[in-house]
């Protein structure tokens, strides 16, 4: 056991191929980095891109929103300034003369005579409807008491007490107003 195994060497060969490989495996470490820091760089350029688009886009929103707020401010303004139109003041009328007059009847008796204009009332304000008669709540239902033979079936110590209790009650105050 005292032997121990010689360490292997390389020979020249294999340590030309092994510097190569090394050399060869470096460089697409280096491309592959490359390649890795420029899909990052796109990334985020893309990010940006995307993120002030977006942000137009929000612009774009926000000042239509804007333009038909100041145009609904506009109308109502419009519409609150604007006085309502005044009917046109009576005029006097003018004696007609004599010539017109007859003119007037023969037209007035060849047209048909329209019905007078309908004149429109105000409807009196009815009262606001009446409410309902309040419910009147059913009498509480009364329970009915289980049979001794019942509570001895279900067995319930607590039931069997509060009944002992009722009926000792019971007999107390019979025995008080008994006299």
């Amino acid at each position: 056991m005292d032997e121990t195994k010689p360490k292997r060497a390389l020979t020249p060969e294999q340590l030309e191929k092994l510097a190569a490989a090394r050399a060869k495996a470096n460089e697409v470490r280096r491309k592959n980095y490359e390649i890795k820091k420029f899909e990052r760089e796109n990334k985020k350029l893309e990010k940006q891109e995307s993120k002030q688009e977006k942000e137009e886009k929000r612009e774009k929103a926000y000042n239509a929103v804007l333009e038909i707020k100041e145009q609904r401010e506009q109308k109502k303004s419009t519409k609150a300034k604007a006085p309502k139109p005044e009917p046109p003041p009576p005029s006097r009328p003018i004696e007609p003369t004599e010539d017109e007059l007859s003119a007037a009847e023969t037209e007035e008796e060849e047209e048909e005579q329209l019905p007078p204009p309908k004149q429109f009332k105000a409807k009196p304000k009815q009262p606001p409807p009446k409410q309902p008669p309040p419910r009147q709540q059913p009498p509480p239902r009364q329970r009915r008491q289980p049979t001794d033979d019942e509570l001895y079936s279900k067995a319930n110590i607590e039931l069997l007490r509060d009944r002992l209790y009722q009926q000792t009650r019971q007999r107390l105050a019979n025995d008080l107003f008994s006299y």
